[in-house]
């Protein structure tokens, strides 16, 4: 059935629907008839009186007159809403995304569709997440920029024909962990990832065309109605998303607050908003760590999870359930102030390509905790520098498990992160100590990001690049890193050795290859004066010898060239990165691109070449790829280090950035006498004592 088209048929077929549907259920109280809504209203509101009195003479047509052109014009101002009225307004903005879903030319972020004459087909077509309407998004912008009418009425439509297309009775019976079958599928309605979308969709939308005579108070009224009967479903289903910590009850709590905002003239929507203030209080609780860093641990989404619930928390500061969660909600902002690169994103640890620090901040949340130095590591200016060049901070309780060393705040810094704790919650990869390097501000060593989950289109080339061997870390015998015994989750602080002097940073970190091989591995990374790195992985074990493969990839634009068993990373701005093996007498390999099968233990032990699947479609490649969240991966370089060593062995490495113009000789001449190695320092040289059992600096 195709519901988009005429629009009379939207209001014919919606009025059906609305009128007819039946009261409030005790198992569906979110059944509101058009009857009844507007008695939800407070009507003791001085403001709402011409509509009281419409109501008390039995005059529904004249009541709801009333309130639509109260409504119109009622303040709306929230942090939870974007302030059109003083948005500014680009009379060049680019409109060909909202041009094209005029032509009926559609991408829902994994599936592209050519509509046909008679419209969207609301359950044929194969945009699965088009009831969550992001399609409203591009329409909206340009509307706003332009004021062009076309723009409103297809956003009216489309929310019309999504009404239309799903009566409110529908949802009666139902559960969100219901209604998804594929990616090329439309999701039903109240599935738990269609709903918080749609909720902050319309909230934005609505407000926005709400002035302009070309939405009339037909359209309004049914879309505020069919808002109102939503809340009540998800009001029902919300609790349990946020009890599981999931991050769709995050976007739940914010889609209803923002839905929230929009019906505050409502009785039951001052109940939604303390709800909601409790949520996010438990939700904080429960699903961040005390050190401010989301449980699930994919930056990816952690980042959007945060600024979501910081959001929250500023919004509803004042709320009892919130007013104790102001030094927890600072530690979610210093957290991603600690994890960000010189270049202002984050690492991409986990599923996708993780977004900016500036993204991940809110500015209601900024303001009520009071951090003025986030100032400079958002690079907006150059002081106060941040508390610290290394996160955790010194003494601070290690929750999360990541791990980052900088030699200061501007662009240009010296810098890394690694990963050395649990898996995560969900979305999990195979990237315990794996590590990201930037330097002379250039990425350079990634840890592999991946594309959207989807896509439908002919050359797409889809992978969530979960798997060990793609990330920067050690197979032995050919087995990449599985699950094992480290758990998804830290329930205590973790004891990692993070030890800092006056002129350096220690981490030292481990992962057992057993009962699959009976090799350990520690990884050692010791930041020598904030100029360079010393990389040390032990294995050690009852096996006597293994293959060992030790893997750094490398961003898409960086260039390699072996000098040697020496790799010189060159970026397009000339700045270079050395990886100079001090022992190990493994032979460097150069991988791009590789499409072949590799085998992967990933994530349950058991070898195989699918790497992981989505919608029937198997993820087959080798090494050599990064992603933008997008359709398809891009090839970018992969140095892997390779050889037979007998156990225990130690490969130590030195992991040297180097300006524009220098070369070999620039690097620091280390050396080494028995089990302590001499690394050159700006004030002398710092002594490190390395054993299969343990490492230490030397006073």
């Amino acid at each position: 059935m195709k519901c988009v088209g005429p629009l009379t048929a939207f209001l014919s077929i919606a009025g059906v629907l609305l009128v007819g549907s039946a009261g409030a259920q005790p198992d569906a109280p979110f059944l509101v008839s058009r009857e009844e809504f507007l008695s939800r209203l407070d009507l003791t509101r001085p403001e709402l009186a011409a509509v009281k009195a419409a109501l008390d003479a039995r005059q529904r047509d004249r009541a709801e007159r009333e309130f639509i052109a109260y409504w119109r014009s009622r303040p709306l101002q929230s942090p939870l809403l974007t302030d059109w009225e003083n948005f500014r307004r680009d009379p060049e903005y680019k409109n060909a995304t909202s041009d094209a879903a005029l032509a009926g030319h559609f991408n829902d972020g994994y599936s592209v569709y050519d509509a046909p004459p008679t419209g969207i087909d609301w359950y044929g077509c194969p945009l699965s997440c088009v009831t969550r309407m992001p399609l409203l998004s591009a329409p909206r912008r340009s509307y706003h920029h332009t004021r062009d009418p076309r723009y409103l009425r297809f956003m009216v439509d489309h929310i019309l024909g999504y009404i239309a297309a799903y009566p409110i009775d529908e949802f009666a019976g139902k559960s969100s962990d219901t209604g998804w079958v594929s990616h090329t599928t439309v999701a039903k309605p109240w599935y738990w990832c269609m709903l918080p979308e749609r909720f902050m969709e319309l909230s934005e939308t609505l407000p926005l065309i709400r002035t302009s005579p070309d939405a009339t108070d037909e359209e309004l009224l049914t879309a505020l109605h069919r808002l109102y009967q939503e809340c009540g479903y998800q009001e029902i289903e919300i609790q349990k998303w946020v009890d599981r910590r999931h991050n769709g009850g995050c976007a739940m709590i914010k889609g209803l607050a923002m839905a929230a905002t929009l019906l505050q003239d409502f009785t039951q929507a001052q109940r939604w908003l303390d709800f909601c203030g409790e949520l996010t209080a438990q939700y904080i609780n429960a699903s961040f760590y005390p050190d401010g860093m989301c449980i699930e641990l994919t930056t990816a989404y952690s980042l959007g999870v945060s600024r979501e619930m910081q959001s929250m928390a500023a919004t509803l500061q004042d709320r009892p359930a919130i007013v104790a969660l102001k030094p927890r909600v600072a530690e979610m902002l210093t957290c991603l102030a600690g994890l960000s690169d010189p270049g202002g994103r984050l690492p991409s640890f986990g599923d996708l390509y993780a977004g900016s620090l500036a993204g991940g901040i809110d500015p209601g949340a900024l303001a009520w905790v009071e951090l003025p130095w986030m100032s400079t590591a958002l690079g907006k200016s150059t002081e106060p520098d941040p508390p610290s060049t290394v996160w955790p901070l010194p003494g601070q309780e290690q929750w999360c498990g990541y791990y980052t060393m900088r030699s200061d705040w501007t662009p240009q810094a010296r810098y890394m992160a690694i990963d050395c704790g649990p898996w995560g919650t969900t979305h999990r990869h195979g990237d315990r100590l794996s590590f990201v390097v930037n330097a002379g501000g250039v990425r350079f060593i990634i840890d592999p990001s991946s594309t959207r989950y989807a896509a439908n289109t002919p050359d797409s080339f889809i992978s969530r690049q979960v798997s060990g061997f793609l990330h920067n870390t050690i197979t032995v015998d050919g087995v990449d890193e599985f699950m094992g015994d480290i758990p998804v989750e830290s329930t205590a602080p973790l004891d990692n050795r993070w030890e800092h002097g006056e002129h350096h940073s220690l981490l030292v970190g481990d992962y057992s290859f057993a009962p699959l091989k009976p090799v350990r591995w520690e990884r050692r990374m010791l930041f020598v004066d904030k100029r360079y790195w010393l990389l040390q992985d032990v294995l050690t074990g009852e096996q006597p010898e293994a293959d060992i493969e030790q893997n750094f990839q490398f961003e898409a634009d960086i260039q390699i060239e072996f000098m040697g068993n020496v790799t010189i990373a060159t970026a397009p701005n000339g700045a270079m990165l050395a990886l100079v093996p001090l022992e190990s007498g493994l032979t460097p390999t150069l991988t791009v691109g590789d499409t072949r099968p590799h085998v992967s233990y990933w994530p349950d032990g058991k070898p195989k070449t699918v790497l992981s699947s989505e919608d029937g479609r198997d993820h087959v490649h080798g090494r050599g790829w990064t992603g933008r969240s997008t359709d398809r991966l891009i090839p970018a370089p992969a140095v892997t280090y390779t050889g037979r060593l007998a156990l225990p062995s130690a490969i130590t490495v030195a992991i040297v950035p180097l300006e524009a113009g220098q070369t070999l000789d620039d690097v620091p001449e280390i050396t080494r006498e028995g089990d302590v190695w001499t690394l050159p320092a700006a004030a002398g040289s710092l002594q490190f004592e390395t054993t299969p059992d343990g490492c230490r600096v030397l006073p």
